[in-house]
């Protein structure tokens, strides 16, 4: 089987075809017959990155290491550290020699044989597939999944059941945006925040993994979005803030793949 790198960048940037666990809730209210159904523009993509993967799995298999500031050794690199090595300065592609000096207790376990980190991976995905089919692996660490036919399911029933129903945001909303409530990309990014928690739940329960999510109307900008609030938080994007947001970029390099060509 191909070995991936936890980091990987080389995913497919094409689109898929026509189409709360923390932070802050808004709470729009559902709008009689506000047309629900999947249109242009009305996708739904969410992407999930798991925290500091390598680490991570390492501490499921030696619970241990969970209070120990932790690295995954690969040759002289640091690849991956958890986050109570990061609090203490070490941090992930640091040279060992520097990690030690800054960390002197931090713990080292190889990371040369992917074994582990491999199936781990696949239990995951596999497990996102059982919410959706639609489901793209990048590395070993990220997901992204389409959810459009999800949320229009989600919205239909909540139509059916109680018009007047409040669709609340699960998760941080990017740059504190207020939810307009007439407008239906909103209320289905919304109707995805919740679905997104319902997957990061079920990797916490069933695999005891945590991980970071973005909700957005295409892969690219929930990938960029997943990001802002770490560990284990989700952000949704809005439309009107996707410029905001790649305005932050501190550099380019941080969009993925070739996409800065297209925009």
């Amino acid at each position: 089987m191909e070995e991936e790198d936890e980091d990987s960048t080389d995913w497919q940037s094409g689109d898929w075809g026509p189409a709360s666990l923390s932070g802050p809730s808004t709470q729009p209210q559902l709008p009689r017959n506000s047309g629900t159904s999947c249109k242009a523009g009305s996708r739904v993509i969410i992407h999930i990155d798991m925290d500091c993967f390598y680490a991570q799995v390492e501490m499921i298999r030696n619970p241990h290491l969970k209070t120990k500031p932790l690295g995954v050794q690969q040759k002289n690199i640091v690849v991956t550290c958890n986050y109570e090595a990061r609090s203490l300065g070490v941090h992930k592609l640091m040279l060992v020699r520097e990690a030690k000096d800054k960390c002197p207790q931090l713990v080292l376990v190889s990371g040369e044989d992917l074994t582990h980190y491999r199936e781990m991976s696949y239990k995951a995905t596999e497990l996102l597939e059982e919410f959706s089919t639609r489901v793209e692996r990048l590395g070993f660490d990220e997901n992204f999944i389409d959810v459009t036919e999800l949320v229009d399911k989600k919205l239909h029933k909540l139509q059916q059941n109680d018009s007047n129903l409040e669709v609340s945001v699960s998760g941080h909303v990017y740059n504190n945006q207020p939810v307009n409530l007439e407008d239906v990309t909103h209320l289905r990014l919304a109707a995805g925040s919740h679905i997104a928690a319902d997957m990061r739940a079920a990797l916490f329960a069933r695999l005891s993994l945590t991980g970071c999510a973005g909700v957005a109307s295409n892969k690219l900008f929930s990938k960029l979005v997943s990001g802002t609030f770490k560990p284990n938080q989700q952000t949704v994007l809005l439309p009107e803030s996707s410029i905001h947001l790649m305005n932050s970029l501190g550099h380019v390099m941080k969009v993925p793949g070739n996409l800065v060509s297209r925009f």
